[in-house]
C-alpha cells in the first residue's frame, strides 16, 4: 500500500518523525535546564538551611600556633554551610599564619570541618629577622627562638647557605668546633662563626679543599688553655692566616702547609 503524501507529494511520515524528535529535544533541554536549577538550588539553599556549619575543630602538635589565632583566621570564611564551605580559603587563611607549615582540611558529617595543623620546625635564624625550617623554607614569626645557629646571605640564597652549612657543621664538630653560623656575603664569600666569637674565612672558590687544609692542620695548632682562636683567613693558596687571643694580649700568626 502506498504512503499518503500531501498536497505537494511528499510522504508525511517522515514529517511526522521530525516533529517528534524536535519534541524529544526540546523536552531533553527543559530537563538539563531544570537539572542546572535544582543544582544550583541544593548548593546554595539547601546546604545553608539543613546542613549548618556549628563547629570547626582543630588538630596537630602545637607548641606555638595559638587556637585564638587559628580562628581568628577561618573566621571571615565560615558564613556558609557544610557542604558549600569554601575548604581551600581555610586552608590558605591558616597556612597564612607565619608559624604554619601546612593544612589539611576535611569536611566531618553532619556540622563540622576538622582542620590538622603542621607546626614550622625552625632549623635557624635566618638574616635579622627571620626564621627557617629544614627545607630551607623562610618565614617571619613576630618572635625569634633562642639558641639557634644565625644564618644569612643575599636574597634567595637560603636553600644553598643551608646546603652549605649541613656540609661544614660535622665536618667542624668531628675535631671539637662547634659551628654558630654561617654568612654569605654579596660578593658570594663565606665565613663561618664558630663559637666563641671565632670567624673562618673561607673566600668564594675552593671552599671544600680550604676546609679540608685547615681542619687537618687543626689537630697540630689547637690552642692551649686559655688561648683562644679570634678569626683564620683560609683563602691563602698553600696555607692559611691564624689570630689568637690569649687572656692579656693578642696577636697574629701565619701558618703555612
Amino acid at each position: 500500500m502506498a504512503a499518503v503524501a500531501d498536497w505537494n507529494g511528499e510522504p508525511e511520515a517522515p514529517r511526522a518523525s521530525v516533529r517528534a524528535g524536535a519534541r524529544l529535544l526540546l523536552w531533553l533541554a527543559l530537563a538539563l535546564v531544570l537539572a542546572s536549577g535544582l543544582s544550583l538550588a541544593l548548593e546554595h539553599w539547601l546546604p545553608e538551611r539543613w546542613f549548618p556549619l556549628a563547629a570547626v575543630r582543630f588538630d596537630g602538635d602545637l607548641s606555638r600556633v595559638r587556637e585564638a589565632d587559628l580562628r581568628a583566621a577561618v573566621a571571615p570564611h565560615l558564613d556558609a554551610g557544610l557542604l558549600s564551605v569554601d575548604v581551600g580559603a581555610l586552608r590558605g587563611a591558616v597556612e597564612a599564619l607565619p608559624w604554619v607549615s601546612g593544612a589539611a582540611v576535611r569536611r566531618v558529617w553532619p556540622d563540622a570541618v576538622r582542620i590538622t595543623v603542621t607546626e614550622q620546625v625552625p632549623v635557624a635564624l635566618w638574616g635579622g629577622g627571620a626564621l627557617m625550617n629544614a627545607d630551607g623554607e623562610v618565614f617571619r614569626p613576630e618572635r625569634l627562638p633562642q639558641g639557634l645557629p644565625r644564618l644569612a646571605g643575599p636574597p634567595g640564597s637560603a636553600d644553598r647557605v643551608l646546603t652549605r652549612f649541613r656540609e661544614l657543621r660535622p665536618r667542624l664538630a668531628a675535631v671539637g668546633l662547634e659551628t654558630r653560623g654561617l654568612t654569605l656575603d654579596e660578593r658570594r664569600s663565606w665565613t663561618v662563626h664558630l663559637a666563641g666569637d671565632a670567624s673562618l674565612r673561607l673566600g668564594r672558590e675552593q671552599v671544600a679543599e680550604r676546609m679540608a687544609r685547615f681542619l687537618a692542620a687543626w689537630p697540630r695548632i689547637a690552642p692551649e688553655p686559655g688561648r683562644r682562636l679570634v678569626a683564620a683567613d683560609l683563602r691563602y693558596p698553600n696555607g692559611f692566616a691564624l689570630q689568637w687571643q690569649d687572656p692579656v694580649s693578642a696577636k697574629g700568626e701565619s701558618r703555612g702547609d
